[in-house]
């Protein structure tokens, strides 16, 4: 007889990370959850994505601010120095993380996973290190998801 694996669900995974965030030291969570966030923006292929903007960052500047192409993004603009981008995000009424639907979901979603996330992101639009704070967000009891990325060098 053939094995053959089952998949898993989206429950199953979303218990797990909400069981992680409740137990383990916050070092052990920076270190998943940081790890996810770069799992999702290269499985989910992001990175090909965002790499038609690279050297044309306005044209990922006019996406959002001229053609509101984003679900969750309002405004992204740079600060007058041009050290930092300022995110603005929509109103929502939920996390865009598939792992963050149930209750009380785990925070290190937002502190790490969508941080990193969003790093990835933005280092690879830049061409850059840069280094994101998130300074609202619908799971830390905000209307939006507001987020500064501050470039490092490069």
């Amino acid at each position: 007889m053939t094995n053959i694996p089952q998949d898993m669900n989206q429950e199953q995974v979303t218990n797990i990370l909400a069981f992680i965030d409740a137990s383990q030291s916050e070092p052990v969570k920076e270190t998943i959850f940081t790890r996810l966030g770069h799992e999702c923006f290269y499985a989910r292929k992001l990175d090909a994505w965002i790499e038609s903007y690279k050297g044309n960052v306005q044209a990922f500047l006019d996406r959002i601010n001229v053609e509101h192409a984003s679900k969750y993004w309002e405004r992204l603009e740079f600060a007058e120095d041009r050290s930092m981008l300022i995110l603005t995000g929509r109103k929502v009424e939920g996390c865009a993380c598939a792992f963050a639907d149930r209750p009380n979901p785990p925070l290190a979603l937002c502190n790490y996973c969508c941080k990193n996330f969003q790093q990835e992101l933005f280092g690879t639009l830049l061409g850059q290190q840069v280094e994101v704070t998130i300074t609202a967000a619908y799971l830390l009891g905000g209307e939006r998801c507001n987020t500064t990325i501050r470039l490092l060098g490069a």
